[in-house]
């Protein structure tokens, strides 16, 4: 499985044909032209930049050692992109064709959420937090174009999630940068996690166990020592019922956590309810943003 952690924008358009092997705007399959320039190409402009150009070189390999062309290429020239020093924006839905049209309402959504953080002074004090949201949004946009890879999917919107959480959390999260990608230049790794639930349930989707066994990695690894899991809802439904709700997503994953091999002892769970939304909304508002629960990887 291809470890996409980052991703980034459109310098050209990928629409159903490019994205399924049928070449277009002069893309020729098998041509590995423009990542053997980006592996050439010494990174230039700002730190958030030159993190671009990293994971896109990531991404553009993977995809050549799948022998997905097009994807390749399209990456490869953001990559040279951002070694310029230029700023590639996300992809524009209207580009892509999403089979799954609940999942297209979510990335109007994330992307709205992206462009308001690219217009902050994020890049500045997070560049490499916001060059991972802004790699693992066309990420996400990727597969969920190519609809079958679910796994490839659920680690895209995971990371981006987990990114623009970090960086939401304020500049005093500046020193924990993002998870690198497979071959890339970062060495630190995320602290934070986000499962998401569907609605009203507790149970655990195979996307939330993906990123459990991504923190359980991670833990296991010896990164950290204390777990805190905190559970949470969206605005539908009444205050009382939401905090039961968040209790028993927490519950699910600290008993995920204990099955990945966790003592329960390194284990604390709070609930929050419908008081601390990741998504703003009025009450009464089905948010799947807001229907999640965070693992924090604390200090020793």
């Amino acid at each position: 499985m291809k470890n996409h952690t980052m991703l980034a924008a459109p310098l050209l358009l990928c629409g159903l044909a490019a994205c399924n092997g049928t070449p277009t705007n002069g893309l020729i399959p098998g041509s590995t032209y423009q990542l053997e320039e980006l592996n050439k190409a010494r990174p230039g402009g700002t730190p958030f930049t030159q993190a671009l150009t990293a994971n896109y070189r990531v991404l553009a390999q993977d995809e050549r050692d799948e022998y997905d062309w097009n994807s390749s290429q399209m990456f490869a020239k953001k990559g040279l992109v951002a070694a310029e020093g230029r700023v590639p924006l996300p992809e524009k839905l209207d580009d892509w064709y999403i089979a799954d049209k609940t999942a297209e309402k979510e990335l109007h959504i994330a992307r709205g959420r992206l462009m308001a953080m690219l217009d902050s002074d994020a890049q500045t004090w997070a560049p490499q937090w916001s060059a991972a949201a802004l790699t693992n949004f066309d990420c996400w946009v990727q597969e969920q174009n190519e609809g079958w890879q679910m796994d490839e999917i659920a680690v895209c919107r995971g990371a981006f999630m987990t990114n623009m959480q970090q960086i939401a959390a304020g500049p005093r999260m500046d020193v924990a940068q993002p998870a690198p990608a497979k071959g890339a230049a970062v060495n630190t790794k995320p602290t934070n996690y986000l499962v998401f639930f569907d609605f009203d349930k507790a149970d655990l989707l195979p996307e939330a166990r993906g990123i459990i066994a991504s923190a359980l990695k991670a833990i296991n690894s010896g990164q950290q020592g204390m777990i805190k899991v905190t559970g949470y809802t969206d605005t539908s439904g009444t205050p009382g019922y939401n905090d039961k709700l968040s209790a028993r997503r927490g519950n699910a994953v600290e008993q995920a956590l204990i099955h990945g091999g966790i003592a329960a002892g390194h284990i604390s769970v709070d609930s929050k309810g419908e008081s601390d939304l990741f998504v703003q909304t009025p009450d009464g508002v089905r948010e799947p943003q807001n229907r999640r629960a965070t693992i924090e990887l604390t200090g020793k």
